[in-house]
């Protein structure tokens, strides 16, 4: 189940980002900074906030799928 799991995640991934035209390419990480704003902003419901925390770390997402 798991695996299955997993599979439907990494499928999603790459379907994302080749929809928002970055195929094989990920958004830069963010520095302390901004994670630390952006980290703020999303415990006060913000949910663009939310959404680049998400987008930012697909990197660290595609190693853990990658991995797995």
């Amino acid at each position: 189940m798991l695996s299955t799991v997993m599979l439907l995640l990494r499928g999603s991934l790459f379907l994302s980002l080749h929809l928002a035209g970055n195929a094989g390419s990920f958004p830069k990480p963010l520095n302390a900074e901004e994670e630390q704003m952006y980290l703020a902003r999303c415990a006060e419901g913000d949910l663009d906030a939310r959404n680049v925390l998400v987008e930012r770390n697909m990197r660290l997402v595609a190693h853990i799928i990658k991995k797995g």
